[in-house]
């Protein structure tokens, strides 16, 4: 199955999948029992696993199981102890991510600061912080989170509204980039893609950019409010981290 879904085709792969990232590594079963998988998250979890696993749903299966899956995510998102250490978790993953996986290229708009990564992690750390004492906050959709993290007096209506629009933006931009014009190092794109990217972006900008400049200016300004909320209720990122 993970052969079939990385292997190189005409047109590239089919799915990124990095089966390193789960509890026992490279080396250890791809599935494993419900019994292990909720001790496991229970009590030995990391932080960005945690964080990863307001993500997590279940998607097929017998009614029954899919709902014990759910009541599992559920208890392990809502452990007190998974509150106490949410945010210094989710600033200390930013920094070592910041500093060994800089942004491939100027249209990398989920690694660079200020990005979709710092837009997830603002929603899924907040989550895990509250999470135990409102469990209503909990989304496995990013902008589904903010607005409850909003409703729930988290979040200042302004801030999520913001992030919630920023994520809107860099997941148009990110797709319509990789689709019309794959990944870049160069600001510049063939005029059709960037016609294209235009034409999209328009709707989610405060004000229409007419050229790629003029769109690059308003994505830094969108990515400096970002960082701001991020550093503001998730932590400092501090000198040197990607600013």
């Amino acid at each position: 199955m993970v052969s079939a879904i990385t292997a190189p085709g005409a047109e590239g792969r089919l799915w990124e999948v990095d089966m390193r990232l789960r509890p026992s590594g490279n080396k250890g079963p791809v599935a494993v029992r419900l019994s292990t998988f909720e001790a496991y998250h229970m009590t030995e979890a990391w932080g960005w696993e945690r964080m990863a696993l307001t993500r997590a749903r279940p998607i097929a299966g017998p009614p029954a199981m899919r709902r014990r899956i759910a009541g599992l995510l559920r208890a392990a998102l809502t452990r007190p102890g998974a509150a106490a250490a949410a945010l210094t978790d989710a600033v200390a993953m930013r920094q070592r991510m910041l500093r060994d996986l800089p942004p491939d290229g100027p249209w990398d708009l989920k690694a660079m600061p200020g990005g979709l990564i710092e837009v997830e992690f603002i929603a899924q750390a907040l989550q895990l912080r509250h999470a135990a004492e409102n469990p209503k906050v909990l989304a496995t959709s990013t902008r589904v989170a903010l607005a409850r993290l909003r409703d729930a007096g988290v979040l200042p209506a302004e801030e999520a509204e913001a992030l919630i629009r920023a994520d809107r933006l860099w997941r148009t931009v990110v797709g319509l980039v990789r689709l019309t014009h794959g990944k870049s190092r160069d600001p510049a794109l063939p005029a059709p893609a960037a016609a294209a990217l235009l034409r999209a972006a328009a709707p989610l900008l405060p004000v229409p950019a007419v050229d790629l400049p003029g769109l690059r200016a308003q994505m830094a300004d969108m990515a400096g409010t970002v960082r701001a909320i991020f550093e503001r209720r998730i932590g400092a990122l501090g000198m040197g981290a990607g600013q």
